[in-house]
């Protein structure tokens, strides 16, 4: 298991500082994907964020993967 911290982005970063330990990097990969749709869901409805970003690095502060995720809503 390895230890990953993930910074997240929407207007404002989000540090993490406790980690989150995880078995491979297609769940790290899994993970941020959860991550960004849930703050896309959530930020939308509260003011409007069409998008984000997050970052996970490995126990030594190095970036192993980043993600970026939008929505476009639009009225016709």
């Amino acid at each position: 298991m390895s230890r990953y911290f993930i910074s997240t982005a929407n207007g404002h970063v989000v540090e993490d500082d406790e980690g989150v330990e995880l078995s491979s990097r297609g769940a790290l990969r899994a993970m941020l994907g959860r991550t960004l749709t849930a703050i896309l869901h959530d930020e939308c409805a509260i003011d409007g964020a069409t998008e984000c970003s997050a970052r996970a690095y490995d126990e030594h502060g190095k970036l192993v993967m980043q993600a970026r995720a939008s929505i476009d809503i639009a009225d016709q």
